[in-house]
Formats: C-alpha cells, sequence, structure tokens
C-alpha cells in the first residue's frame, strides 16, 4: 500500500495525465454511445469534432445544407471530445421537438444564462412555465387590431430614408453602403412602433445604430440601459395621467395597461417586466424606475438586427436579379403611384409578387439558420421521411436521449428537396405565384408559423415579434394557419424604395453573408465582423 502512495506522491504529474485520460475516456465511450446508427457527417476533429464545421463564418451556411441533403431529417454529429448531438431538419420531427414534446427540448442552459447577464430575466433568458407565463402577457400586442394602426408610422420612416438617399444621389449615381441607413429604419421603427420614443434624425448616425452595425455588444447594453431609464419615465407618466387607450399606439404602452390589469398570479415581476422590452418592445411594468436598466434590451437588439438584415438580403437579391426588380418596380408603382397615403394595412393583397420575393427571399436565406436545444427527457421523434441508417436498415424514429444537444436544423428545413423539389436551393420567387405542390401543403400541420417554412420556428420559441418585423417589410398573404396571426402589412420600405430608386452591384466588389450571430452581409474576402452592403444607388425620374 504504501509502494502505491509513494508512487503517487513522486510522479504527480504522470498521475494527473493518467487520470485525465481515464476521465476522457469515460467521458468519450459515454457521449459516443448516444445516438447509434444514425447516419452523419464524419468528424473533422477528435477535440472539436464537426462545431467548426457547422459555425464556421464563410462556410457554415452551405455546410448545413449539404449535409442535410446527404443524411436526411436527422443526422448525427460530433462535438467535443467525440461527443454526439442531433441536427434535425425532418418537418414531422421538428413539429415534435418545439410543438407537441416542448417540454423536453429547451433552450440550452449556457445561452438562457447569457442572455439573462445581458438583457435580464425576458423571454430570452427564461424557461419553462416562467417563459409560458410572459409568452401569454406579450403575444396579444402583436395582434392585427394592435399593429395596423402603426402603418402610417412606417410611410414616414420610409419617406425620411427615401429622402436622405435622394439627396446623397440626386447628381448622379453613387455607390452607397445601405447596412447603416437600414439599421437606423429599423431601430426607429422599432422606437416609434414599439416604445413611443425617436432615437434621432434619419440624418444621423447614432451610437446606438453604429454599435449594432459593428456588433459591439456591450457598447449596446450600455445604452439600452441609458435609454431605459428615459422610456420608463415617460410611460409611467402616461399612465400616471390615464392617457386615453385609443391614444396609445406603441407596444410598451399597450403592455403596461395589459399587465396593469391581469390578475395578480399572471402578473410578471417588475425585473421580468423590464426585460421584457429588449425583445418584444415590451415594458409591463408598473414597479420603479431603478429596474430600467434592461427595458429595451431585447427587442432593440434582436428585432432591428433581424429587419435590417432581412430588407437588406431582399435589395442585395433584387440588385442581383434586375429583371426581378424591375418586374416588382411596376408592380408597386401601378399600386401606389407615388402617393403615401394610398399605403396603407389592407391593400397590399394586390401585389403578389412583392409578397412571393419576401416569402422566397425569407425561405432561401433565414436570417437565423440554425438554433439550439438541449433534451431534458428521454424522447422518441417520428420523422416523415424515413432515414437510412448507419447498419442500412430503415429509420422511421429517432430516440433522442436525455441530454443530448439538438441542433434545430432551420435552413435545412427550408432546402429539403423532398418538400420543395430538387430546385429547393434556388432562389425563385415565382414558385409563389403559382398552387404550391402537393409536398409542400402536406406539411401545413407540422411547418413553423409563416408560409409553410421555419424561419420564424413554431410554438413557445417561436419569434414572437415576426409580424412586427414584416409590417416593415411588406405584407402577408392571408391567413394560412387560424392559431397565428400572419400580418397583412404594407412593403412600406421596399415600396417606396422601389418607386424611389434603381440599385446594381458594384462592379468592383463582391457581396457575401457571413454567420455571425445573423447572416450578415460583407465584402467578400474581408475578415471584418462590420456588416456591409454597398449597392450603386441612381435617382429614377418620376
Amino acid at each position: 500500500m504504501s509502494s502505491i502512495y509513494d508512487f503517487i506522491t513522486g510522479n504527480t504529474g504522470a498521475c494527473v495525465v493518467a487520470v485525465c485520460c481515464v476521465a476522457a475516456f469515460w467521458i468519450y465511450s459515454r457521449r459516443s454511445s448516444k445516438l447509434p446508427n444514425i447516419p452523419g457527417p464524419p468528424s473533422s476533429s477528435f477535440l472539436t469534432g464537426n462545431l467548426f464545421d457547422l459555425v464556421s463564418p464563410t462556410t457554415g451556411r452551405d455546410w448545413v445544407i449539404n449535409v442535410s441533403k446527404a443524411y436526411g431529417g436527422a443526422a448525427k454529429l460530433s462535438t467535443l471530445f467525440g461527443g454526439r448531438s442531433l441536427l434535425i431538419n425532418d418537418q414531422k420531427a421538428l413539429h415534435h421537438l418545439l410543438i407537441k414534446e416542448q417540454d423536453n427540448f429547451e433552450e440550452w442552459e449556457a445561452w438562457t444564462t447569457t442572455n439573462g447577464l445581458l438583457f435580464g430575466p425576458g423571454l430570452l433568458s427564461t424557461a419553462g412555465a416562467q417563459h409560458k407565463k410572459q409568452r401569454r402577457m406579450l403575444t396579444p400586442a402583436f395582434s392585427v387590431k394592435n399593429l395596423r394602426g402603426m402603418t402610417p408610422m412606417f410611410v414616414s420612416i420610409a419617406r425620411e430614408l427615401e429622402t436622405q438617399i435622394s439627396s446623397i444621389v440626386k447628381n448622379g449615381p453613387k455607390e452607397i453602403d445601405l447596412t447603416g441607413w437600414l439599421s437606423r429604419v429599423a431601430l426607429e421603427a422599432i422606437g416609434r412602433g414599439g416604445m413611443g420614443v425617436s432615437f434621432g434624425k434619419m440624418s444621423e448616425a447614432t451610437i446606438f445604430s453604429t454599435s449594432t452595425k459593428q456588433l459591439a455588444l456591450e457598447v449596446i447594453v450600455n445604452i439600452m440601459e441609458e435609454e431605459g431609464t428615459k422610456i420608463l419615465s415617460k410611460q409611467q407618466k402616461d399612465l400616471a395621467n390615464e392617457v386615453e387607450e385609443d391614444d396609445v399606439k406603441d407596444i410598451i404602452s399597450i403592455l403596461l395597461r395589459a399587465n396593469r390589469t391581469s390578475v395578480e398570479s399572471e402578473r410578471m415581476t417588475d425585473e421580468e417586466l423590464i426585460a421584457q422590452t429588449s425583445y418584444v418592445a415590451t415594458s409591463l411594468l408598473y414597479g420603479y424606475s431603478h429596474h430600467t436598466n434592461v427595458i429595451c434590451r431585447t427587442l432593440i437588439f434582436t428585432a432591428m438586427d433581424t429587419t435590417s438584415s432581412a430588407i437588406s438580403r431582399v435589395l442585395h437579391q433584387l440588385a442581383i436579379h434586375p429583371e426581378v426588380q424591375e418586374r416588382l418596380r411596376a408592380e408597386v408603382t401601378e399600386a401606389y403611384h407615388n402617393q403615401d397615403e394610398t399605403i396603407d394595412f389592407s391593400n397590399l393583397a394586390a401585389l403578389p409578387y412583392l409578397d412571393a420575393v419576401i416569402k422566397e427571399t425569407l425561405r432561401v436565406f433565414p436570417p437565423l439558420p440554425v438554433a439550439f436545444r438541449q433534451t431534458l427527457k428521454d424522447t422518441v421523434l417520428p420523422l416523415l421521411h424515413p432515414i437510412t441508417a448507419e447498419d442500412g436498415t430503415v429509420m422511421n424514429e429517432v430516440l433522442v436521449e436525455k441530454g443530448t444537444d439538438v441542433f434545430v436544423n432551420v435552413i435545412g428545413a427550408n432546402h429539403n428537396p423532398k418538400t420543395w423539389g430538387e430546385d429547393a436551393s434556388e432562389w425563385k420567387p415565382e414558385r409563389w405565384l403559382s398552387e404550391l405542390p402537393e409536398s409542400v401543403t402536406r406539411i401545413r400541420d407540422y411547418a413553423g408559423v409563416y408560409a409553410h417554412q421555419m424561419t420564424f420556428m413554431a410554438g413557445n420559441r417561436s419569434c414572437i415579434g415576426f409580424n412586427f418585423a414584416q409590417l416593415e417589410m411588406s405584407k402577408n398573404s392571408p391567413v394560412d394557419r387560424p392559431m397565428y396571426i400572419l400580418t397583412s402589412a404594407p412593403g412600406v420600405v421596399l415600396a417606396l424604395f422601389l418607386q424611389s430608386f434603381e440599385f446594381s452591384l458594384p462592379k468592383d466588389k463582391d457581396i457575401t453573408w457571413n454567420l455571425g450571430l445573423l447572416m450578415i452581409p460583407v465584402l467578400k474576402g474581408s475578415n471584418s465582423l462590420e456588416s456591409q452592403l454597398p449597392l450603386i444607388i441612381k435617382k429614377r425620374e418620376v
């Protein structure tokens, strides 16, 4: 016994290495036993598995699409030290994961904890019953009734953008980086429509819009802290003065009143209420001003980036495809004739091509290609399309063990050739102008909240503000699914932009899209995280 003790004390380094090796082997043997027989790509590294393939800024998006097409609706990925995770794009499996069995799959704990530190206990950082309570309170604020009155506000903001761009190109076509301008548009729309405040003039870049463009998260959070105090003070004064409900147009005010009239058990705490505003322009606050340090965090950070990213992608595609741009311009011009007052909440039903362009852009280029979940309980996920296992057998379902990390493959579902055809990865707005194929309509009961696709997810973790974002872009088609409200709203930014300008790609610059927090436009070959979308803008003679 003493000899063993002497060996250990005399060979501490060797023993530490031995213990680490045993521990690593134990972890490897445990983790590698998960997801047996499920096919997947070979590991690129024992240390990191396929993780760098998945999150690569330049190639991650295409890698996920290729894996999805090669292995079907469920694929096994390698993670740290030989661990295993599951990549799911099968529509039926996603329906069970996000809706039917959603209590068995929750956001990654590291993700919610980080969001809690940055944004407070809002929708991005809560789980379980707390998240459901917040969601129930917030959802009605995004109803058609509440969003309908925002159309004139969006028209006003879009006209401000048009005026500023016109002043730049009045003497001839010029190259303009649109990302800064679109960030200002999105920020101002969220400020006015979400919180009843303005963040500044469209003609001047603010520190907030600049920080968002550069992904300066620390600066963003600090600014939101300052703005929250100002916003809360104004909203408390309106509540104290009993402002008439008909005069309330912004989402925060609507939610403040909703929380005040809720039963005690459904009310959120002060801290919860303040944290919501960042995500959904909410502030159901009835408490004290010292809590305002998180009032504007989630909505501003997520909705602004998502909205500006989506509009940027549409403009980029229209620059790549001038024939689509011209057809869309003709449709919009015929409908509006450059008269702002003709743009209202419901008149875009006559613009099917704009609807098709928006839907196809969001399908092919979802701003967030992959989402993440952790498995809380052993669960069987059925597959709509069976897959071929590693041993050659056919699998109609997948057993997901407790503790398994799951990647919700949004872009894989949107590009699934079994649903969308062999041209699934091609951008073809025309596919929405005729009757959708049976392969698409058959997934209606399994699809996400929007247009048979997974871009805005499904279930309690679906994007609560997607209606708001689309108001800034366009309108939606009539409601496909009664359980969700698909907003019908004018494409104010695109409508005014198309009527006023022609835009094309610069000849000396290649634009590509990198995967960051969202998909962002950058110059090809650039390692910068700052988004850039330079386009040649020419003023049209009206």
